[in-house]
């Protein structure tokens, strides 16, 4: 008798166990989910002209065959789970306080976009971008420029040429001044619409 209980507790545990788990794993990647996309990354008032931007570009709202990038397929490292993970904490905590400094200071996001490769990550370009070394069908300029890029070992980011991709005419928006002084590099190459 006493080891029917044992078995007994021994089961409703482990049952227990799993519920809760599978429990944990379906909340954790709705919140995931929710917290990865436009809808919830413009909350915040800092984020309007970067939201604006993303609806007319053809990764966010502009796109004619209905796709589009979540916020965080460009804004997060895509190597592992545990880092897309670790980051989508750490660039929470950094941006809610930011939020909370732009009462007082707004950021200066004209000269943060000279550090655009520390917060746009090739893996999540990479992810849907597949095989840009080889793909039949670029441009001249956009084949030379992905060579290059594969061969520069790391010493070029997709953001090196492609400096407002994901915001069509993002620095026009942020400073009509600046734009006139920059042009825009962020068009899609043929290739690249056909990978959209």
């Amino acid at each position: 008798m006493k080891t029917f209980k044992w078995l007994s507790i021994t089961l409703a545990a482990a049952l227990l166990l799993s519920l809760f788990v599978s429990a944990s794993w379906v909340v954790t990647e709705n919140v995931v989910q929710a917290t990865s996309g436009q809808e919830f990354c413009s909350v915040c008032h800092t984020m309007k002209p970067f939201a604006e931007t993303y609806a007319q570009d053809i990764h966010g709202g502009n796109n004619p065959q209905g796709l589009s990038a979540a916020c965080a397929d460009c804004h997060l490292p895509h190597d592992s789970q545990s880092g897309y993970l670790i980051a989508k904490v750490k660039t929470g905590i950094h941006d809610g306080w930011a939020e909370i400094v732009a009462l007082f200071k707004e950021p200066d996001w004209i000269g943060n976009l000279e550090n655009r490769e520390s917060y746009v990550y090739d893996s999540g370009c990479l992810r849907c971008h597949t095989h840009l070394d080889r793909a039949e069908g670029q441009t001249p300029t956009g084949a030379f420029g992905h060579q290059t890029y594969f061969k520069s070992a790391g010493a070029m980011h997709c953001v090196t040429c492609h400096t407002q991709v994901g915001h069509r005419d993002l620095l026009a928006r942020l400073s009509p001044e600046s734009a006139i002084a920059q042009p825009t590099t962020d068009q899609p190459t043929p290739i690249e619409e056909s990978a959209q």
